[in-house]
């Protein structure tokens, strides 16, 4: 009876290590599996054409100096229309909004009135109080409460501070700003008019964040357009390399830009060519239709005047440039 005891215990026991042995067996499978899987996920990551560069970014401002950045604020109509320009600043890189800076970004946004000097390396220099005699400018932060500023002769610049802090870490946000090329803090609104007289005297907008991020800088001037020409978009890819076939990895760089409002309906070949995710997602904030190989979307230079998009290669090889921007991607612009 002890003996048979005795096995009994032994059979329980084997069986027992028998079930712990499956589960860990099982166990070790199930984590090599997900962790194969997931550096699977990683390596994907590692090698498709995605990625972001610095978050943080303006519609208008750019990195480098002003001279390298010039911007017009167009109007048709010198006597009785105000050059206008609206800037952003935010915490993204440009185009792709759902990748927003993880962490608080705080900037110091300085607006002052500059000149042209040949004879300085810089180009655009801080006007003397007699070049701004008679001219105003005014920008303005959009919020609940606009804060606006008046640029006059009465002070070298002003300044204003930002806080961009994105709490849903797919969606940026950005701060706006107007320049007026008048004081729009009186009535009636007081300061000569830039466009008709085109002085020598500009406007200089300057962006430096703290993160180690690069600074902002663009430099606005104003001009008449005829009426005719103040609706006038074009895109084309970027030609960085002799033939699309000699760009490094799978980007082609695509820009659109223009003046004035309308309608911009952009096509490509999907066998040739995709249009990546990332520049979709800020084109679908404001399109108005999509297919699988197209999209339209509306323009205004007063919001934005240039968009950047990427396209990836799917089967580009002995095509040209003037193939890529005739038959490979199509560009259509109307007036709305």
């Amino acid at each position: 009876m002890a003996n048979k005891n005795a096995k009994r215990k032994k059979s329980v026991l084997m069986l027992t290590l028998i079930t712990v042995l499956s589960f860990l067996i099982f166990g070790l499978t199930i984590i090599g599996s997900f962790a194969a899987y997931t550096n699977s996920q990683h390596a994907q990551r590692t090698v498709a054409p995605y990625g972001t560069g610095e978050r943080f970014s303006s519609n208008y401002l750019k990195k480098g100096y002003g001279k390298d950045n010039m911007v017009t604020a167009y109007v048709t109509d010198a006597a009785s229309q105000i050059p206008t320009k609206t800037v952003t600043v935010c915490n993204y890189e440009s185009g792709t909004q759902s990748k927003p800076f993880p962490e608080e970004i705080t900037y110091t946004l300085t607006v002052r009135f500059v000149k042209f000097d040949d004879s300085t390396q810089e180009k655009y220099v801080a006007a003397d109080a007699g070049d701004i005699s008679g001219y105003k400018a005014t920008l303005t932060k959009v919020g609940a409460t606009p804060v606006s500023k008046v640029i006059d002769s009465s002070a070298a610049s002003k300044s204003f501070s930002g806080t961009l802090n994105s709490t849903d870490p797919m969606k940026g946000v950005s701060d706006t700003y107007i320049l007026t090329f008048k004081d729009v803090t009186t009535e009636p609104h007081t300061g000569s008019n830039f466009a008709a007289n085109q002085p020598n005297l500009y406007v200089e907008i300057t962006v430096t964040p703290n993160r180690g991020l690069s600074t902002l800088c663009g430099v606005f001037k104003t001009a008449v357009r005829a009426e005719g020409a103040s609706n006038a978009w074009t895109g084309a890819f970027k030609q960085e390399a002799a033939n699309p076939s000699g760009i490094d990895g799978y980007n082609y760089n695509y820009n659109i830009s223009g003046w004035g409002a309308g309608t911009v309906t952009l096509t490509w070949v999907d066998t040739k060519v995709k249009l990546r995710d990332d520049s979709l997602l800020i084109l679908r904030a404001i399109k108005t239709a999509e297919t699988s190989n197209s999209i339209t979307f509306s323009v205004d230079s007063d919001v934005a005047s240039s968009y950047d998009l990427v396209f990836y290669n799917v089967n580009v090889t002995t095509e040209t440039w003037e193939q890529m921007n005739s038959t490979v991607v199509t560009f259509a612009f109307s007036v709305s």
